[in-house]
């Protein structure tokens, strides 16, 4: 049975992450979590474009493999989740949680709200890699739920449902508010959820610090694409380098909306980003968030 030992920890260079380590084993009495009833699934997507899974392992059929890329490509485009699965017989000395780190940087440099599973046949110790919204979105009490029926499915022979339960821990990240900073705390990110469902427009709120070459607008377009691919949604980016938001939509926004972007950048500049949030909400009818 696997035993999860998680741990939360600040790296100057990445931000917040939390990783948890399970050892294999037949033995139930090394889990210390009785977990309820969790029911699965598997979610019907259409075909993801890019690779997630890298099954250096060889440990899935091409049927699973597919399966699974499918769904982690639906969280990346859908959750804006960067997800990733890696099996590997070699950790090449590293510990579980910093093979899985280094896996995820060398996917995604280590930037965006993360989820990456990693199946690790070398020390038998498994790892699930979080940060970002996956961060604040998913609980401790979520993931114990979700190793303790994947433990049983993996130590069977099932890695593909397994894989796919852990996976759907994505799925309880917000559908209109992404953080991947760490800025707004669990309450307020509910808050702001609600609000944000409740505008009279698909709206999304992306909360980013960006210190990479690319331009704000860059980042928020390339964003934008994942998410609305048909080009019917607005979505906004709050960025905490420069303190300021900025819109995008494929399609033509809304009038009132410009002056609400003018008094939200006064807000954000003042590090009230969660005011600033409330000026977008109210422009575009919905119903104010409150803490």
């Amino acid at each position: 049975m696997k035993k999860f030992i998680s741990f939360t920890m600040a790296v100057l260079a990445f931000g917040l992450f939390l990783c948890g380590c399970a050892s294999k084993s037949s033995n139930d009495s090394n889990s210390n979590t009785e977990a309820t009833s969790q029911p699965f699934t598997e979610r019907e997507v259409e075909t993801a474009e890019g690779t997630f899974i890298f099954d250096n392992a060889g440990l899935l059929s091409a049927d699973d493999i597919k399966a699974c890329n499918d769904y982690a490509g639906w969280l990346y485009s859908q959750k804006l989740i960067n997800a990733a699965v890696v099996t590997t017989n070699d950790l090449g000395g590293k510990s579980p949680s910093d093979f899985a780190l280094e896996q995820y940087n060398k996917l995604y440099e280590g930037k965006g709200s993360g989820l990456l599973v990693l199946i690790n046949n070398d020390t038998n110790e498994d790892s699930i890699w979080r940060t970002g919204s996956c961060l604040t979105d998913i609980s401790q009490t979520s993931e114990d739920n979700a190793v303790y029926w994947a433990t049983k499915e993996i130590v069977g022979g099932s890695y593909r449902r397994g894989i796919l339960r852990l996976l759907q821990l994505g799925e309880l990240c917000n559908d209109h508010i992404v953080d991947n900073t760490q800025l707004f705390s669990y309450d307020v990110m509910n808050s702001l959820e609600k609000a944000l469902a409740s505008c009279k427009y698909d709206v999304t709120l992306l909360a980013s610090r960006n210190g990479s070459s690319a331009s704000n607008e860059d980042v928020l377009k390339s964003y934008y694409k994942r998410k609305y691919k048909s080009g019917d949604g607005i979505m906004f980016m709050a960025d905490t380098n420069t303190k300021t938001m900025i819109a995008y939509s494929d399609d033509k926004i809304p009038a009132k909306l410009n002056q609400a972007l003018i008094e939200a950048n006064k807000l954000t500049a003042k590090d009230d980003y969660f005011g600033a949030a409330n000026k977008i909400i109210e422009a575009l009818d919905g119903k104010t968030a409150s803490v």
